[in-house]
């Protein structure tokens, strides 16, 4: 940990949040941003705007539109589209690294806040606060909310409850807690529709569609049958198709321990989606420069899809045979 970094409380947060000398104020997420990061930024931007701070949504990369029913999220900028930026306090938002933010990172700012819940961080923030219990930032972020007496209304609580459902697949993934259904039903007591909400996250366009028939067509297997892929090579990648829940497919196959999503997002650069049911993925794509939970995590590797892939391969086989 770096010397000046501090961990500190969801109080002390809240206060240099608010704190007069923080009158513009950076809110930056991780690159292909997915609803945890983008509903938790858009939430406490919207809180923190009532409050009177000039408030900047960063987003390095192309934003899915399955989010467009989010109060506010077109108002997420790249950084090309206002050139070198300057303000009092950086917050990133569900991310454990400046490297995840993309140029966001090139941000000037007087004082670095990080609010997240994953379990690795590079504690490049002057304050920190993590919590990896939390089912997701937007969870910690009602937590915020509550521990200062901030008022939530129902764009805010639209917000925070489409950040904590996608993160913990509507209450069905192990990361689920009590605290995680309290969080929800203080939410939902805010009077917003949570069916307009799970509608709207499950949308696709009709191209993403055809894409994912095209993908599921070279589902393939390695590890006798443990580990489950997709992929989608260069030059079938569409950057506005909408294709997070791809991975649901090899995931939910009976024998299969590890599922991997790859997307040839350039001629040498993979992304990689991993899910797991007790393997430990997280690990596995920390040794590629990613990272994420236990069983949900990503990485992006510098290579083209087929050297990815064997490299990626290699490395869950490797952590099978561990386990």
């Amino acid at each position: 940990m770096k010397a000046e970094c501090k961990k500190i409380g969801l109080k002390e947060a809240g206060a240099l949040l608010l704190a007069p000398e923080h009158r513009r104020i950076a809110l930056a997420v991780h690159t292909a941003p997915d609803g945890d990061c983008l509903g938790s930024a858009l939430g406490l931007g919207a809180f923190l705007q009532s409050r009177g701070k000039t408030v900047f949504l960063l987003a390095d990369d192309l934003i899915g539109a399955a989010y467009s029913f989010l109060p506010g999220i077109e108002n997420f900028l790249r950084l090309e589209d206002y050139g070198q930026l300057e303000v009092d306090l950086l917050c990133v938002l569900d991310a454990g690294s400046l490297e995840r933010i993309g140029k966001a990172a090139t941000v000037k700012a007087k004082c670095y806040l990080n609010i997240d819940h994953h379990g690795q961080n590079s504690y490049f923030a002057d304050r920190l606060y993590q919590d990896t219990k939390a089912a997701a930032t937007g969870e910690i972020l009602w937590e915020l909310f509550d521990a200062c007496g901030w008022d939530i209304d129902r764009d805010i609580a639209t917000c925070l409850y489409t950040a904590i459902v996608t993160d913990c697949g509507f209450f069905r993934y192990g990361n689920t807690t009590p605290k995680t259904m309290r969080a929800a039903a203080a939410l939902l007591g805010c009077g917003i529709d949570p069916a307009y909400i799970s509608d709207s996250l499950e949308m696709k366009t009709p191209d993403s569609v055809r894409l994912l028939a095209k993908v599921l067509a070279g589902l393939s297997f390695a590890a006798e049958g443990r580990i489950a892929y997709i992929s989608v090579p260069h030059e079938l990648y569409d950057p506005e198709a909408q294709t997070d829940s791809f991975i649901n497919y090899p995931r939910y196959i009976f024998g299969v321990e590890a599922a991997a999503y790859f997307k040839a997002v350039g001629p040498r650069t993979t992304r990689v989606s991993l899910r797991s049911r007790d393997l430990d993925v997280a690990a596995v794509a920390v040794g590629f420069g990613g990272g994420g939970h236990l069983r949900a995590a990503g990485c992006t590797i510098e290579e083209p899809l087929e050297q990815a892939q064997k490299k990626m391969l290699a490395a869950l086989e490797a952590a099978l045979k561990k386990k």
